[in-house]
């Protein structure tokens, strides 16, 4: 059976540890992906991220793990958008939990926890990640159409209108 193993992690201190640690453990570079966030809002904070689009390589990434299962397609997707990714493919099941180990040791973040606060509904029925599952294994085979880019795109968008409205209600486009 193949296995999938994600991880995410918010800041480059831990991914750079994580890529350390599975060159220690015989983790050929082959075997992993890290793919680094980044976002095309100039300032990340003020948007807030209440609505993002995602590159068609990322989106595609998590339809493929997750299939019909909304929810976790959603968390998944939202998460990455603050977070860096690192995708293990193995063929051994005992690979798999060393590289799941390897991801929740140097600090891979609780999936569930981390957007609770976007979808507090499935944070309720999916409370079920204990701190050793942080990272996750998936069976599913590697593939090469998606994550093959080092650097993720995230396009942040407004709630609502980009200019100021005169006194009037018009559009001021001067």
């Amino acid at each position: 059976m193949s296995y999938t193993i994600v991880g995410m992690f918010p800041n480059n201190e831990d991914l750079d540890r994580v890529e350390r640690q599975f060159e220690s453990a015989g983790f050929p570079k082959q075997d992993y992906t890290i793919s680094r966030y980044s976002t095309s809002a100039l300032d990340d904070k003020s948007s807030g991220f209440n609505h993002f689009k995602e590159d068609e390589k990322t989106s595609g990434f998590w339809h493929w793990l997750f299939g019909d299962n909304e929810d976790e397609k959603n968390k998944y997707s939202y998460a990455g958008t603050k977070s860096n990714i690192v995708t293990v493919y193995t063929d051994e099941m005992d690979r798999a939990e060393k590289a799941r180990k390897i991801m929740n040791d140097e600090g891979a973040i609780n999936v569930n926890e981390f957007t609770k606060e976007r979808y507090p509904e499935t944070a309720q029925k999916h409370n079920d990640l204990s701190e050793a599952e942080r990272a996750r294994i998936i069976t599913k085979a590697k593939n090469n159409l998606y994550f093959t880019d080092a650097t993720r795109f995230y396009d942040a968008t407004s709630d609502g209108m980009e200019s100021d409205m005169d006194s009037e209600g018009s559009r001021n486009t001067f």
